[in-house]
């Protein structure tokens, strides 16, 4: 049932976002009514590719910037209509849609509840807002884009687009390990915009955007969520960001790792249930090293993997004291090394593993200094053969 919803719910955040991109280009360029026929066609098709896209990367990324081809190669090269105002059009709607990307992202980090809904939810209404936006402001955005300045305002936005799909490559690239090489590239393609645009009046303008991409595009960065573009199911994704965001803003070391690409896991266990695990094993393990006086000696160690079908994460943290508690102990409601804190965290997870038997391990201790979790979910073949 929850796939169900989750589905219905993709299905129509994917047409609604589509429309309201087309909703943005007619609005702003007023050519609906000559080319109807035309833009349903566009987008049908950018529904069409958007339902089928191999990745989560074309669905968030791609698209649009078919989309953006299709319009410009169309009305451009074809109907020959005015080339500022097409493209600036379509480069609005590409940067609201990174916009969206950004802000769902931080959405999920300040509102960190492992319930999909809510964010599908959050999307549908930035989107009602941004059509509510356009509405009112078109015929400005139009006349802007028409004016004596427009040339100076069409390669601001192509430069914004730019920075701004780049910065959100940072968080949901499906291939992170090519944007090292990728980077020198788009530096230079920026410095090229940049000498463009500060022909105009808007020099202050862009040295801010220069100067807050090279503080966002640097290795540092790229190390904060590193391997995390291997991980193909949002939900498993979106746990992992978050909780290393965590750990990266209290400054706490940690590594994470998973080396294998995860496009899908055992359907015995909900999906749910699994980010639940996760988060209440990370939360411990944030826990645990706030109570070192010096940051520098806690750790904490994770990974996702993943091999003939089945789904493995592990996690490890130091402890202050090698406290030497059982496996008993430790899950046992309200036990916690915490003071005045009921211990449930471990106890949820022992009623979540009940219920699934046959197909969910979980091993955990302390030893020498560490507390270490495994949790393997066995492959659907298996289960399916016992039956």
């Amino acid at each position: 049932t929850i796939m169900v919803i989750n589905f219905f719910w993709i299905l129509l955040l994917t047409v609604f976002s589509i429309i309201t991109d087309l909703f943005i280009f007619c609005n702003i360029s007023n050519i609906y009514k000559r080319n109807k026929i035309t833009i349903w066609v566009i987008g049908l098709i950018a529904i069409l590719l958007a339902i089928f896209s191999p990745t989560q990367l074309f669905m968030n990324f791609g698209v649009t910037i078919l989309e953006i081809m299709m319009l410009s190669l169309y009305f451009i090269c074809i109907k020959k209509q005015n080339i500022k105002l097409i493209l600036g059009s379509c480069l609005i709607f590409g940067i609201t849609d990174l916009s969206i990307l950004t802000l769902e992202a931080f959405f999920k980090i300040i509102v960190p509840i492992e319930n999909g809904i809510l964010n599908y939810i959050f999307d549908l209404i930035v989107n009602i807002v941004i059509i509510c936006v356009t509405k009112k402001y078109n015929v400005d955005i139009k006349n802007r884009l028409l004016d004596k300045n427009s040339s100076i305002l069409v390669g601001v936005l192509i430069y914004i687009y730019i920075t701004g799909y780049v910065i959100n490559y940072l968080v949901f690239s499906e291939n992170e390990d090519e944007l090292r090489n990728f980077k020198h590239d788009y530096q230079d393609i920026l410095n090229g915009l940049r000498i463009s645009a500060e022909e105009g009046n808007i020099k202050a303008v862009v040295q801010q955007l220069a100067k807050y991409t090279d503080s966002q595009v640097d290795d540092k960065s790229l190390r904060k969520y590193q391997d995390v573009n291997h991980i193909h199911i949002d939900e498993l994704k979106s746990i992992a960001i978050t909780k290393l965001a965590k750990l990266y803003n209290e400054q706490f070391p940690y590594s994470f790792g998973c080396n294998v690409e995860i496009y899908r896991i055992p359907q015995s266990v909900n999906i749910l249930d699994i980010v639940r695990i996760i988060g209440i094993t990370f939360n411990n393990a944030i826990e645990e090293s706030r109570k070192f006086s010096d940051k520098s000696n806690a750790k904490v160690d994770a990974m996702y993997y993943q091999e003939d079908g089945n789904f493995e994460f592990k996690i490890r943290n130091k402890i202050v004291n090698d406290t030497k508690l059982s496996t008993n102990i430790l899950s046992k409601e309200g036990y916690s090394t915490k003071k005045n804190h009921a211990g449930i965290g471990l106890a949820n997870i022992k009623r979540i593993e009940s219920k699934y038997e046959e197909c969910m391990l979980i091993n955990y201790g302390i030893e020498d200094g560490w507390f270490t979790f495994d949790l393997e979910i066995m492959p659907d073949n298996e289960n399916m053969e016992e039956e």
